[in-house]
């Protein structure tokens, strides 16, 4: 019964009841002169009373009844509103479906999730929640779970789970389930959290110690920097490029990406391009602010402002979006950097990638010093043994010869004393000689060498280095000259260290032309650089040996007529490069050997 026709009732009942009390009254009020009539209409009335006292407490307990259910009506209608508040707001997808697996409860958070309205889920299959491979043997985990004893499972009980989105995509998930039944019919309801930033999170910490373990197993400088250049492939990004600065201040490049074929010819031709300070490329900027650098897009007018125009159309055909550009900064120096390049357009830099990036770059960084510190300190051990090999051999033959001489000297009748004399002059002058390379080679080690640079005409030092060897040339018949040359600029150039340049190349010359032969001094400009050489006429150097003659102690032991440190070629490659300048060899067998070098011109 309504409300409102409850309380006309109960109002209806109130006044027949007040109706009936005033003829009672009247009738009490008549019984001293009444007769048995009276007492039958107080009887009467009575009962009637009665009765209407018996209803009108009924309806009044109807009453309070029917303002109980309505005050719980408003507090279940106030529960559910409360209830259905938390499910929407839930970030969690809270999904209910029936005993035939239809949705009957789709939530905000499940909307969230998968991409897909309350509406359009609510009557569908939970199939199209679940990802194909895994819908077949879906139904009889749940008439197990239907049929156990359990009431519920919660989430990390049940193995890894997975869910499809309306896009198609899958994700990983975590679930707890639970079951209500219903008047004979079961409910089942899922809780899904969505963890594919966890999952993702976790994988990039197994990336980064994964990545930090393999960087440990090598000191040696080139593998460290091929892993590095390998590693990140494919995890942060589709190519990587990786320059690292050698002990000698050049910037080397090794590139990575080779998991895609169509990316390999531009990625190895933007590698074999030389970059150095002067490089309009972007990583050189990099290094040299040692600040991370984010470039997208990488378009066309960003490859022209940036990057050598030898690798703008290899990066053209490449393809890249985007790169990150990472320096190698340790405690002292910058030591290289790692440029990640994206060139799938699903794939962009998020806060997180970069962070992980990071994180690897600093790792590869340590990874990479440490090779560095290694590779130092090998070279310092092999300097030392060299340093001890000159000390013990080089320098014992000069001293030997002194202590022979000197022997003789004291005897009471010396021959030859003026012969001995010289001796001992010239195994000094020896010993001297060799002592000053050896600080020389420790100076370029250092980058300490130094230089007192002025300008200086090419044609002055060369006649000077020609005049310091011509006795010595006269005496095995060897022709030395100078070739004229029209003028020269000056160049810019410390004279004494050119003239022990030249010295070095006109002492080897010596030693491997034979009597009768000849050697020619030479000056030409090119471009803004001016190259001395040095020909000789003597037997040639194999080409198999040719890039070992620069190096530090090596010496061809055939054909030369003395020895000596193995150190002369090494100390004028150091010079040379300490000018800015680089030198080089031309050699065939038989045909003699040119020794170039190039000094800047003055400005």
């Amino acid at each position: 019964m309504p409300l409102v026709h409850a309380r006309l009732v109960t109002i209806a009942l109130r006044v027949a009841t007040i109706a009936l009390l005033v003829p009672l009254t009247v009738v009490l009020t008549e019984l001293p002169h009444g007769t048995w009539r009276v007492w039958l209409r107080l009887g009467t009335l009575l009962i009637v009373g009665a009765a209407l006292g018996l209803a009108l407490r009924r309806q009044h307990t109807f009453e309070v009844r029917l303002d109980e259910r309505s005050r719980l009506d408003r507090a279940l209608a106030e529960s559910e509103a409360k209830f259905s508040g938390i499910l929407s707001i839930a970030a969690d997808a809270i999904i209910s479906v029936d005993e035939s697996q239809r949705i009957i409860h789709f939530n905000h958070g499940a909307e969230e999730i998968f991409r897909l309205s309350a509406a359009d889920a609510i009557g569908q299959s939970l199939d199209i929640l679940i990802p194909a491979r895994f819908r077949a043997a879906h139904p009889a985990h749940m008439r197990a779970f239907a049929q156990s004893g359990t009431t519920a499972r919660r989430m990390g009980e049940r193995r890894e789970i997975f869910g499809l989105r309306a896009d198609g995509t899958e994700f990983p998930a975590e679930a707890s389930i639970s079951k209500l039944d219903l008047s004979g019919h079961p409910v089942f309801t899922v809780v899904l959290r969505d963890v594919t930033e966890r999952k993702r999170a976790e994988e990039d910490e197994r990336f980064l110690a994964e990545t930090a373990g393999e960087l440990a197993l090598t000191l040696d400088p080139a593998t460290a920097v091929q892993a590095i250049a390998d590693l990140p492939i494919p995890r942060l990004a589709d190519a990587c490029l990786v320059d690292s600065v050698g002990p000698d201040g050049k910037v080397s490049r090794i590139a990575s990406g080779w998991q895609r074929a169509e990316l390999t010819p531009p990625l190895a031709a933007i590698a074999a391009v030389t970059i150095d300070e002067d490089s309009p490329a972007a990583v050189i900027d990099v290094m040299r602010r040692g600040v991370s650098s984010l470039v997208t897009p990488v378009d066309d007018a960003w490859i022209e402002a940036h990057e050598e125009p030898a690798t703008a159309k290899h990066w053209r055909v490449l393809g890249a979006h985007s790169l990150l550009i990472i320096p190698f900064v340790t405690a002292k120096e910058t030591i290289g950097a790692l440029t990640l390049i994206l060139v799938d357009p699903a794939r962009a830099w998020t806060e997180e990638a970069t962070r992980v990036a990071e994180k690897f770059a600093a790792t590869a960084t340590r990874a990479l010093e440490n090779a560095r510190l290694y590779a130092a300190a090998q070279r310092a051990n092999r300097a030392r043994d060299e340093v001890l090999g000159v000390v013990s051999h080089d320098l014992r033959n000069p001293l030997s010869a002194i202590t022979m001489a000197a022997s003789a000297l004291r005897g009471n009748e010396p021959m030859n004393r003026d012969e001995l004399l010289a001796m001992i002059g010239e195994s000094a002058e020896w010993m001297n000689r060799l002592i000053q390379d050896l600080l020389d080679v420790a100076n370029i080690d250092r980058g300490h060498l130094s230089l007192h640079r002025a300008s200086v005409a090419p044609e002055s030092m060369v006649e000077q280095a020609i005049h310091m060897f011509s006795m010595e040339a006269v005496a095995h018949r060897i022709s030395l000259t100078a070739q004229p040359a029209p003028p020269l600029p000056a160049v810019n150039a410390d004279p004494a260290r050119v003239v022990q340049v030249l010295g070095n190349l006109l002492r080897n010359a010596i030693k491997f032309t034979p009597d009768g032969g000849s050697i020619t001094v030479s000056a030409t400009r090119q471009d803004n650089m001016v190259v001395l050489s040095v020909r000789d006429t003597g037997r040639g150097i194999a080409p198999e040996v040719q890039e070992k003659v620069f190096d530090r102690y090596w010496q061809a032991r055939d054909g030369a007529r003395t020895h000596g440190s193995g150190l002369g070629l090494s100390i004028a490659k150091g010079i040379v490069e300490a000018h800015g300048g680089r030198i080089w060899l031309e050699s065939s067998p038989g045909q003699g050997s040119t020794f170039s070098f190039s000094l800047p011109v003055s400005v």
